[in-house]
């Protein structure tokens, strides 16, 4: 887990406000039968040791997957 940046916000796991950080991920996924690694970005809670994504978040990660995926079949990237 690498910290990309750090802001004092609302943490969404613990509900108080503090210093949240943005942190990058390495994710495993199976898709059709193959392992696909890629960068998955998450909010993390040091107090609550949990990982909240927005959903800003969670489109990048899937378009992340997706990157990953097609260049492990050697196709292009969507």
């Amino acid at each position: 887990m690498e910290t990309i940046k750090k802001e004092v916000r609302l943490c969404l796991s613990c509900m108080e406000e503090h210093e949240v950080s943005t942190v990058q991920v390495c994710e495993q996924n199976i898709y059709k039968g193959k392992k696909v690694g890629y960068l998955a970005v998450y909010d993390y809670c040091d107090r609550a040791d949990e990982l909240t994504a927005s959903e800003e978040m969670i489109k990048m990660n899937d378009e992340a997957f997706k990157t990953a995926y097609c260049r492990l079949i050697g196709g292009q990237a969507p």
